[in-house]
């Protein structure tokens, strides 16, 4: 948390000298590729988004600098695969994805919110940093259960030293959009963005199956019945064996539009300087 503070402030800082202020709000949607959705982007599982908004354009009109607030859902389920593995491994999850972000646009032609001749549309790449909280939970016996608290690895365990992963986490944001004026006073942005995130276990899902007997002694038979669900074991009892792949880290998306009103706009002969 403290580098994100200090990231905040970086960017406050250099908006000081920026040019016009915006409020509004994203709808969209989003999405999640990890463990138990390996490829499949804007599946039956995309869900509803939503967030707040705060930009500052830069004097140039060529930067942006914005800081938000997004709420989306993640969730998969092996048994729509049709990987055989997957299918066979039977797990699922869903979590809630409360993010904050402090984000640089660069604009590919001079954009101005509200100036709808000169500066009225341009594309847009942006890049920052996030912070967000997810909890991961598995649907089981008409229920939805917290995964975390159950160590599904052997977390804090003989067989399995680590600590419980935390449900708060670092994401690096990066995306694409459109902007584009529609009156004097409101514009739109259309974006697709992209969330790296340095977990495996936003789907509670990353290495192997461990002692099943282990569990049972130290963590209790519910973290047995959600660690291994899968139709057919292989060898002991499938420990040892793959339940992720812990090489990769989980990704998350939101895509959507976001509608910004003008707080502050310079006076026109100053600006007209730049």
């Amino acid at each position: 948390m403290k580098y994100f503070c200090i990231i905040l402030l970086l960017v406050t800082s250099t908006v000081s000298y920026s040019q016009s202020d915006e409020l509004g709000i994203f709808l969209g949607a989003s999405y999640y590729t990890g463990d138990l959705n390996p490829d499949k982007h804007f599946s039956q599982n995309t869900n509803p988004a939503a967030g707040l908004i705060y930009r500052r354009t830069s004097r140039g009109y060529r930067y942006a600098y914005r800081l938000h607030a997004m709420y989306g859902k993640v969730e998969a389920y092996d048994h729509q695969s049709d990987n055989a593995f997957l299918d066979n491994r039977n797990l699922n999850f869903s979590s809630e994805i409360f993010e904050v972000g402090a984000i640089w646009e660069v604009n590919f032609k001079k954009y101005e919110l509200g100036n709808t001749r000169t500066r009225a549309i341009s594309p847009f790449l942006f890049l920052g940093v996030s912070y967000f909280h997810f909890n991961p939970k598995a649907y089981y016996q008409n229920e939805w259960l917290e995964l975390q608290p159950l160590g599904t690895e052997g977390q804090n365990t003989t067989v399995n030293s680590s600590d419980y992963y935390s449900l708060n986490q670092f994401a690096v944001p990066f995306g694409i959009g459109l902007k584009m004026n529609i009156s004097k006073q409101i514009g739109l942005a259309f974006e697709y963005g992209v969330r790296k995130t340095f977990t495996d276990y936003l789907d509670d899902v990353s290495k192997k199956y461990v002692d099943p007997g282990v569990l049972a002694e130290e963590s209790g038979s519910l973290t047995v019945d959600l660690a291994d669900r899968s139709y057919n074991q292989i060898g002991d009892r499938n420990i040892g064996v793959n339940r992720g792949i812990s090489e990769l880290s989980d990704w998350y998306y939101f895509a959507g539009v976001s509608v910004t009103f003008i707080l502050y706009r310079p006076d026109e002969c100053k600006a007209m300087r730049y």
